[in-house]
C-alpha cells in the first residue's frame, strides 16, 4: 500500500513539473535540467519519507518518471 501511495504522489509531482516546465517555456536547456533534478530529488525524498528503502525509492522514482514521460509523449503525438 505504501508503494501505491508513493506512485500516486509521484505522478502528481511529475504533473506539477510538467506545468512548471510549460510555464517556463522561454528558459534555457540548463535551467530545465536543473528543474528536472530538483523535482526528481523531491520525488525521491517523498518516497523515502513514506518508508520505502533507498533502493526501492530510486526504482519507484525512475519508473514513475519513465512512465509519465512516455505517456506524455504519446498524448502529445495523438493530439498533434
Amino acid at each position: 500500500m505504501k508503494n501505491y501511495t508513493v506512485v500516486i504522489i509521484q505522478f502528481i509531482i511529475w504533473s506539477i513539473y510538467s506545468i512548471v516546465e510549460w510555464i517556463s517555456q522561454s528558459d534555457g536547456y540548463k535551467s530545465k535540467m536543473i528543474l528536472l533534478i530538483i523535482f526528481s530529488y523531491f520525488a525521491f525524498l517523498t518516497a523515502t519519507k513514506f518508508g520505502l528503502t533507498r533502493k526501492r525509492a530510486v526504482i519507484t522514482t525512475l519508473a514513475t518518471i519513465s512512465i509519465f514521460f512516455i505517456f506524455q509523449q504519446l498524448f502529445w503525438n495523438i493530439i498533434i
